[in-house]
């Protein structure tokens, strides 16, 4: 569940309010790269928003059975041959990004509320050259819940233990522990014999 304050959620029914995206990546080695869908600059979390109007959009895509988002492109436009350049030299590949929306108030512009909505790893990107000389970057990224699906090979066996501890024989009893009758309460114990009376008896004695 997001937590929104209660002057952002009071922003949101008024409608006084406007939702913009935050984006911030950070290459190895380098700044973060962080810029918002809005005019000026904006602070947050120790990180400066340069403000990118219409410069970026985002779609996400493989959304998962509980709603979180899979995977992500961000569309960069009007990207000048020395942005290119910067881009060309620093390490991109799997290093985090993360996106989130703002709640701004209207009446007197203020972040009223931020809410994280991806966070995973810049996986590849992508260049078009546009008409007027400037470039399209096409970056596509996966969510840090790729790790959740994943399938290890490892069992609950002896000897898997022992392929990582050969000391180790916490398991040794595990096969056997699978078709190990246990008892619970008091040991069974075999129901009493019955003495037989009448003709019955009479005939066990003699046979």
């Amino acid at each position: 569940m997001r937590d929104i304050s209660s002057q952002a959620q009071a922003a949101l029914l008024s409608g006084r309010c406007r939702i913009r995206t935050l984006l911030k990546a950070s290459p190895d080695g380098d700044d973060p790269f962080c810029i918002w869908d809005d005019n000026g600059s904006i602070s947050f979390g120790g990180d400066v928003y340069v403000g990118k109007p219409r410069r970026f959009t985002i779609e996400s895509s493989g959304s998962s059975a509980d709603f979180s988002i899979r995977n992500l492109t961000v569309n960069l436009s009007g990207i000048d041959p020395q942005a290119v350049a910067l881009v060309d030299g620093a390490q991109w590949s799997q290093r985090p990004i993360l996106v989130q929306r703002a709640i701004i108030a209207i009446n007197q512009p203020k972040v009223l509320n931020i809410i994280p909505e991806f966070a995973g790893f810049m996986d590849q990107i992508e260049w078009d050259e546009d008409v007027d000389g400037t470039s399209i970057l096409k970056l596509t990224c996966e969510s840090t819940s790729r790790e959740y699906s994943r399938v290890g090979t490892r069992t609950t066996s002896d000897a898997d233990q022992r392929e990582r501890d050969s000391s180790d024989g916490i398991l040794s009893f595990a096969q056997s522990a699978v078709s190990t009758t246990i008892d619970w309460g008091a040991a069974p114990q075999s129901p009493p014999k019955q003495s037989s009376g009448g003709i019955a008896g009479f005939l066990s004695k003699i046979f």
